[in-house]
């Protein structure tokens, strides 16, 4: 009676637990969640790719070329990129359909070539490096980076980016953290709807359309960006960034005005342009001057809190340009240090993990008291730097003799520098230059952003082949430059594009000691294969023993 009491009560207990299972189940399959207990989340989501994901209204296929016989590191890097597009598709309520390709797996030798260049023109860059196994070293091509497809169009996306002066594993672990921003910024650039407005202020002499329109023509790809004049008090309304580039002739008091109250009234600003006067023309007579120049800005960045100094910034970290050396015409590049090339940044997210820069005839910038405002240095020289006041003279002849370190003295320049809050207007304790103007100060939070140097964001144009040279591309060094990089993050963190907020994700590198692994190989080894078979042995003794001592028969005495 008692056994048939436990059958009954062991069957309702185990029908029990199967409700309980079908039940958490079902509750779990309506409430998507993830637990992630890593000390860095490497293997969850932000809220804003989540959010985006959410709102997704078609479908979206990824195809990613970085798959086949790859050494541990890019496995890595393949694993990550396989685990985010696992979550995002899942977010996604199945939206999102992947694959990994091979490039490499062709057998027929020119059909591979081919697809290696169709895979390149669709604006994938391929990677080359030497491998070396069991002492033999041979030549690979990969392909790290992935083509994201919504409604017909499509958009490559590089996740082998970062700082190159870093590392080859640091510039993959780089690459590590920046998977989830490069896939998502692909997805939001394809499912946009709504554009913000961009104001590009024209009427002082700016650089034409041609020497902005790299870095216009990708700004139009997220927002609507226009060049307009100042010539109402009312231009600005429809904006949400006014952008002031490379003017060479003074604002008018009217106009300043219209941009302090556009900026007091919560628009974001960008001021790029160069304080002083330098003819870079003049350079291939080998010398040109610089000259100071009144644009009628600087009062009201001061009001702000930062004064554009009349100077220009010498770095012993620099770019190249050609100079005649022989008495034929023979040409060399030599170290230009009025070229600085800044690779150092802060962990802000409008710079981290990027490339370098390159600046040309930069000035420096210091930061003066400005209540509630925060002011975050975005982009600084080396300290082996120093600083020219005008007027200057500059001779390419001087480039013939090595630079002179001890000279290099000033310490850490700012060239550009992010601020931050609600701003006091100009105009708050003197009289409006436009008649019955109601003059607003610090009525909403902004941010505003100055750099020192017209070349952050303006590109060459080759005349020959009626193109822009991409921006931040330098001819001397044949090297591209993430001056587009800065430009691009600096407009999505102040338009306030929380995208940028996942790129403050840090994934904290272990590495192994590769001496260590080296010197203790062959210990690892005999340890990894004879530990097992002690452990079975001692299993099956210690088992037998059990077995022996609980079902032996005793010994009679």
């Amino acid at each position: 009676m008692v056994s048939n009491v436990k059958k009954k009560n062991d069957i309702l207990e185990y029908i029990f637990l199967i409700a309980i299972l079908v039940f958490v189940n079902i509750i779990l399959s309506e409430h998507f969640f993830r637990l992630d207990f890593t000390q860095d989340k490497r293997y969850s989501i932000s809220p804003v790719s989540q959010q985006v994901l959410g709102k997704l209204d078609g479908d979206v296929y990824v195809e990613i070329f970085l798959d086949g016989d790859l050494n541990p590191d890019y496995e890595r890097l393949k694993k990550s990129i396989k685990e985010k597009l696992d979550q995002f598709k899942a977010y996604s309520n199945n939206k999102l359909e992947y694959r990994f390709i091979n490039p490499a797996d062709e057998a027929d030798e020119q059909m591979r070539e081919r697809g290696f260049r169709l895979i390149a023109q669709r604006g994938i860059k391929p990677k080359y490096f030497l491998e070396e196994k069991n002492g033999q070293k041979t030549e690979k091509l990969i392909f790290p980076g992935a083509i994201v497809s919504y409604r017909q169009n499509e958009t490559p996306v590089q996740f082998l980016k970062g700082n190159k002066v870093q590392s080859d594993e640091e510039q993959l672990n780089q690459a590590v953290e920046g998977v989830e921003f490069e896939l998502l910024k692909a997805i939001r650039k394809l499912s946009i709807s709504e554009y913000k407005t961009i104001a590009i202020i024209d009427g002082h002499g700016e650089p034409a359309k041609e020497q902005l329109e790299d870095v216009t023509s990708t700004l139009n790809e997220f927002y609507s960006v226009q060049r307009i004049r100042l010539d109402s008090i009312t231009a600005l309304k429809h904006f949400d960034m006014a952008m002031v580039i490379g003017p060479k002739v003074a604002y008018s008091e009217k106009e300043k005005f219209i941009l302090d109250q556009f900026i007091n009234n919560g628009g974001k600003a960008m001021f790029i342009y160069d304080a002083i006067d330098i003819r870079k023309d003049s350079l291939k007579n080998g010398e040109t001057f610089g000259l100071s120049k009144n644009l009628n800005l600087d009062d009201l960045l001061f009001k702000y809190g930062i004064r554009m100094n009349q100077s220009v910034v010498e770095d012993m970290n620099c770019a190249k340009t050609v100079v005649q050396t022989g008495l034929n015409g023979e040409v060399q590049a030599l170290n230009f240090p009025y070229y600085p090339v800044i690779y150092q940044f802060n962990k802000h997210p409008i710079v981290k993990n990027m490339d370098a820069v390159v600046l040309r005839f930069a000035g420096s910038i210091d930061t003066v008291k400005a209540v509630g405002i925060k002011k975050t240095p975005l982009i600084q020289t080396s300290a082996q730097s120093k600083e020219v006041q005008v007027p200057f003279q500059i001779d390419l002849d001087v480039l013939k003799k090595d630079l002179d370190p001890a000279s290099f003295n000033g310490g850490i320049k700012t060239v550009a520098c992010l601020l931050e809050g609600s701003f006091t207007s100009l105009y708050k304790s003197k009289p409006a230059p436009v008649e019955y103007a109601v003059v607003v100060s610090g009525a909403k939070p902004s941010k505003v952003l100055v750099c020192a140097d017209l070349d952050m964001i303006r590109n060459d144009y080759d005349v020959n082949r009626n193109m822009p040279v991409p921006l931040g591309y330098d001819r001397d060094m044949r090297y591209l430059f993430s001056n587009k990089e800065f430009i691009l993050n600096a407009v999505d963190y102040m338009m306030e594009e929380e995208l940028l907020l996942v790129r403050e994700k840090e994934v904290v590198m272990r590495p192994l000691n590769e001496q260590k692994i080296k010197n203790d190989k062959k210990y690892w080894q005999i340890v990894n294969i004879v530990s097992p078979i002690i452990l079975v042995l001692i299993y099956g003794i210690s088992r037998y023993l059990w077995r022996k001592k609980k079902y032996g028969t005793p010994r009679n005495v």
